[in-house]
């Protein structure tokens, strides 16, 4: 909960979000809080910097992109779908999605979970 509510406080003003009660954890960085290409170079940096983690863009979403797990033309497979399911402790992610589709509903908080996981490790 901590790295979640400190990137929280990160996210206000590379975002231009001027409080913290408008990031909720369950938000989606891209969906609902606007975050675009430019500033995921931001947030990494910041994520970098500020928790000691480096983070690479594919890291992400915790998905090896290149290997058998993404199928039909970087769709989620039904056995992926339950992994991140499992891994992010949601039920959002449904096979058939693609990578697009992952990075335009990751939270917030799922952000924390791969923070954490690298802290972690």
């Amino acid at each position: 909960m901590e790295v979640e509510n400190k990137l929280r406080e990160l996210l206000m003003p590379i975002l231009g979000i001027p409080s913290l009660d408008k990031i909720q954890p369950e938000d989606s960085l891209v969906n609902d809080l606007g975050a675009e290409s430019i500033d995921f170079v931001e947030i990494l940096y910041v994520i970098e910097t500020q928790f000691g983690v480096k983070i690479r863009i594919q890291e992400i979403t915790m998905v090896d992109y290149s290997s058998e797990e993404m199928l039909n033309d970087g769709k989620l497979s039904p056995d992926l779908a339950e992994r991140l399911n499992t891994d992010f402790k949601t039920n959002r992610f449904q096979p058939g999605q693609t990578v697009r589709d992952i990075y335009e509903t990751f939270t917030v908080r799922d952000l924390a979970t791969v923070i954490s996981k690298k802290m972690n490790s």
